[in-house]
């Protein structure tokens, strides 16, 4: 932090002092003349709620500075009222927020009790931030790194380390991380939710995760979309995943009929089912999905060439009426337009965009 932004931190404030008046006098007088209003109020409204603490002796529960252009000076000012302003706080959203850095998200950690860290978009922060988070905070159940360019391996490896506890993992997008990332995600227990969208990783880095027991019998969505390393070695293992209820194979060039007819036999449970541009999967893996999994919701093959009225005539010989979003746009052996669809699926969604389109 440079000199003069410590000189404007107000500093704790006395026992007759009002700390509420301090502090929101102190943050207004920093407000840049960029910020829109909207956020202005977003910023003194968290500092209000953590002034509040303080002289009330009440929890904290949640600070969210989503899209804050001045996150970092806000949890400056939060963090100076001492330890015990943050000690209750459970979930910290951040997403997007600019003039964040490591040091900031550092200072929070050691005296909260984090169960759900939101750093989607976050580019300014990186290991020593999910680090930091990661140690002090072994509880933490919930941690979502959209976007995150910066983290690597080691962030990865202590946050799988330090939080045994993790349910849910957003990783789309973090395009440093290497199979090493996928071993130590393997030696969770509890995951139920993995969005890998995008990450490097390879057959072997995919394998290690979905076989890994802890995985196998909890996780019930995953995310692979725009995962083009990926070949059918590594998609049958996705099979073994018998509580998947949400998969999204979106872009998969390499998935082949017999991949797809493991998943569809493993998974029986599957909702969401995103195959949009699967474009080596045939009438045989796509009907193979229709037998093995009848409680389908959502259901794309957008861009699909090989796909015909077969597909479609084995959703409405074996669903169990939960279809309400079909998307067969592109899909050109296809024959039945929508008002054909509807008379064979009466499920699907009575508006149009909701129930042909998915894929745009």
């Amino acid at each position: 932090m440079s000199t003069d932004a410590a000189a404007d931190v107000a500093p704790p404030p006395s026992p007759d002092d009002d700390p509420r008046a301090t502090s929101l006098g102190r943050v207004d007088a920093r407000d840049d003349d960029d910020d829109p209003p909207d956020e202005i109020r977003d910023r003194l409204r968290h500092v209000q709620e953590a002034c509040d603490a303080t002289t009330v002796d009440a929890p904290f529960p949640t600070l969210d500075l989503s899209g804050s252009h001045h996150a970092g000076d806000a949890i400056e000012r939060v963090t100076c009222f001492g330890d015990a302003v943050v000690r209750g706080l459970r979930t910290l959203r951040l997403e997007f927020a600019l003039r964040l850095e490591d040091s900031h998200v550092a200072a929070l950690a050691p005296s909260a009790t984090l169960e759900d860290v939101n750093l989607n978009g976050a580019q300014s922060v990186g290991d020593d931030a999910v680090i930091a988070i990661a140690r002090a905070n072994p509880g933490l159940r919930d941690i979502g790194l959209y976007w995150n360019v910066r983290v690597t391996d080691d962030a990865i490896a202590t946050l799988c380390a330090s939080c045994p506890a993790l349910r849910s993992i957003n990783l789309s997008g973090c395009k440093r991380l290497t199979d090493a990332s996928a071993k130590s995600l393997s030696k969770l227990r509890r995951v139920e939710s993995l969005n890998l969208t995008r990450c490097a990783f390879t057959d072997d880095g995919l394998t290690a995760i979905v076989l890994s027991p802890g995985i196998a019998d909890h996780l019930v969505s995953l995310n692979l979309y725009a995962a083009a390393r990926y070949t059918s070695r590594a998609y049958r293992c996705v099979g073994v995943l018998s509580q998947l209820t949400f998969l999204d194979v979106c872009g998969s060039q390499e998935i082949s009929d017999d991949a797809v007819a493991e998943i569809a036999e493993g998974c029986p449970l599957l909702e969401y089912l995103n195959m949009s541009w699967c474009n080596a999967v045939t009438d045989v893996g796509f009907v193979a999905v229709a037998e093995g999994c009848p409680r389908l919701r959502i259901m794309s093959a957008h861009g699909n060439r090989n796909v015909t009225s077969a597909f479609v005539d084995a959703l409405a010989r074996t669903g169990d009426g939960s279809l309400r979003t079909l998307d067969v746009c592109g899909c050109v052996g296809v024959a039945e337009d929508r008002r054909a669809l509807r008379a064979l699926l009466p499920s699907l969604h009575d508006d149009d965009r909701t129930a042909f389109v998915f894929h745009t």
